[in-house]
């Protein structure tokens, strides 16, 4: 099974860019492909329990946090991305489950995957 990456890295507000990334990721499960998601830059404002892009017109969280569950899609954030914008730990909606990566480990990490597409 090859391992895809998605790398988001704009804002949620205003932008498609994580809705899309969530959309492909769980478009991925019906071939033979195992997605991930990275957020990073101002694309981890979508992890913080406090952002609802069901407002901006995005994939409802309820939806998305289904589909998370369901399929075990992970997610992961740059700690330093996360700190520059102010998003404690603690701030980080549980559904999502996100494992946060440092800009140290950014590199190895990424080249894991077979494929990478970025938002």
């Amino acid at each position: 099974m090859k391992k895809v990456l998605f790398v988001v890295y704009q804002s949620p507000s205003g932008s498609i860019w994580v809705n899309e990334a969530l959309r492909c990721a769980f478009g991925m499960y019906g071939e033979d492909l195992e997605p991930s998601i990275l957020f990073m830059e101002d694309a981890v404002v979508a992890v913080n329990k406090n952002t609802h892009p069901e407002k901006l017109g995005c994939l409802s969280l309820s939806m998305s946090f289904k589909y998370l569950e369901r399929y075990g899609t992970p997610i992961y954030v740059v700690k330093e991305d996360l700190e520059k914008r102010k998003i404690k730990e603690e701030d980080i909606e549980p559904t999502w489950k996100a494992q946060i990566i440092t800009n140290d480990e950014l590199s190895s990490f990424i080249h894991s995957f077979d494929r990478i597409i970025f938002f």
